[in-house]
């Protein structure tokens, strides 16, 4: 009896000190699978790696970055690093979170925060430093003294990239990490690194799923779950995909277009998209209890003021009971006259690193979501009332959500770096797929990821509604 007991406190000793010994030197400890080792062994200025989503690129660039500025790495000298992802809120939950699981404690010198609970700096014992940058800033905070790393993760605007590219410092090689998945289809970075295969100086990685060993099949089969084919490709290959065509291409008019009679029991939402000059959009959207979308009220007129708004909103409230408001944050002020006028309304929390530039594509890649939905179950799930109309300057009756989803495509435009893939409505306006797009913003949200070796995934609240 003595000696079990003896030799479980025995087992316990030793794993206290295996946890203090990861404490003391996490990266000594750190996993691998072939991927990574592959990329960690390969000695080039460049390394990109165009990877599926959950194959732990970002884990990998954590780990590059630390050895970089603890003095540990095989083949790059200590030095600064800049890192940089979408935005600072993106920042805190992946690049952030991840590097600091590889520094030890007691070897951080001093953290300096940008805000509460996102930092700015953060300084070594050996003197070296990382400072976190966000694409959000511009090209400007690109600019400054050469470094010895800079770390992209996720995809840089071009002139972003192309600024922290001659940050090199006399005498000092500079090295760059990638570490992306190409969800926004053959932008410059295809063109100018992925096909680059001639290039000596750059190391080209892809890899998916099945290239992570710490995926277990179940959550494989749930990552799949209501994907396209052209959009496994890029979540599960990491593969570049062309998009052309219509964003909507779900949807079709005999199936969507119909006569809502009675709502079905479930959440009532509204969502605002507001404009004078150009249209003020809103919607009245049913989600019953198996997540179809009834959009079976709203208006898109010009020359609306607040007062206006709120008017038509007690019209058209009464009798539906509780109602779940979404208004666009960038319109801080008409959102707040709204709740100061008594109705309560939130601004939509918009995916981390989604800013003016690159809303078009995100609320397109929502839109297309719901063709992987009806993919998935075989059925529509997103159904429009024949009675969504409004009159135009001429005097015509129009379906204004159905016009907008019929024009929406993605097209290849010339940028300011060569052509680029897009989603255009030509000269239309875009207020009714904003406003519906805030309700899909709004019920997918962040959940934490539970696998050391996974990058944090994005599900939807409902499981059945994705993008």
């Amino acid at each position: 009896m003595n000696s079990t007991r003896e030799a479980k406190i025995q087992v316990l000793k030793l794993l206290d000190e295996k946890e203090r010994r990861i404490r003391l030197n996490p990266l000594k400890y750190a996993k691998q699978h072939p991927k990574q080792i592959e990329a960690s062994n390969v000695n080039k200025p460049i390394r990109a790696l165009f990877w599926g989503n959950r194959v732990g690129k970002t884990e990998w660039g954590a780990q590059e970055v630390a050895r970089v500025i603890l003095g540990e790495h095989p083949f790059i000298l200590g030095g600064d690093v800049w890192s940089f992802c979408p935005s600072y809120d993106a920042q805190k939950d992946t690049t952030q979170e991840k590097l600091l699981r590889y520094i030890p404690e007691h070897r951080i010198k001093d953290k300096i925060w940008l805000r509460k609970g996102i930092l700015k700096e953060l300084i070594i014992d050996t003197g070296f430093k990382v400072t976190f940058k966000s694409y959000e800033q511009g090209r400007e905070k690109a600019q400054g003294a050469g470094k010895t790393l800079l770390w992209f993760d996720e995809e840089p605007p071009k002139d972003i990239y192309d600024e922290g590219f001659v940050r090199q410092e006399a005498g000092i090689r500079l090295y760059i990490i990638l570490t992306m998945t190409p969800i926004k289809g053959l932008t410059w970075v295809y063109n100018d690194i992925y096909l680059k295969t001639n290039n000596p100086d750059i190391f080209v990685s892809q890899a998916g799923w099945k290239d992570n060993p710490f995926l277990t099949q179940e959550q494989i089969g749930i990552m799949s779950r209501g994907l396209t084919e052209s959009a496994l490709k890029v979540r599960r290959d990491g593969d570049f995909v062309r998009m052309v065509g219509l964003v909507c291409s779900w949807f079709e008019r005999d199936k969507h277009l119909v006569d809502i009679t009675e709502l079905p029991p479930g959440d009532t939402y509204f969502a605002i998209d507001f404009g004078f000059s150009a249209p003020c959009a809103g919607l009245y959207i049913r989600i019953d209890r198996e997540f179809n979308f009834w959009i079976f009220d709203g208006f898109y007129r010009t020359g609306l003021t607040n007062p206006d708004i709120q008017k038509l909103i007690k019209l058209k409230e009464q009798g539906l009971g509780r109602v779940i408001r979404i208004g666009d944050s960038a319109q801080a002020s008409d959102i707040k006259q709204l709740n100061d006028a008594g109705i309560s309304i939130e601004g939509v929390v918009k995916e981390p690193g989604t800013n003016k530039e690159n809303w078009d594509e995100w609320r397109a890649r929502l839109m297309e979501g719901q063709g992987q939905i009806q993919l998935a179950t075989g059925k529509p799930k997103i159904f429009i009332s024949k009675n969504l109309v409004e009159t135009d300057s001429e005097g015509n009756n129009f379906n204004f959500l159905v016009k907008e989803i019929e024009n929406l495509r993605w097209e290849e435009v010339k940028g300011d770096s060569g052509i680029e893939q897009k989603p255009t409505w030509g000269k239309q306006p875009n207020h009714a797929i904003d406003a519906l797009s805030y309700i899909l913003a709004t019920i997918n949200r962040p959940v934490e990821s539970n696998t050391d070796y996974q990058q944090k995934p994005y599900e939807p609240l409902y499981p059945t509604i994705g993008c």
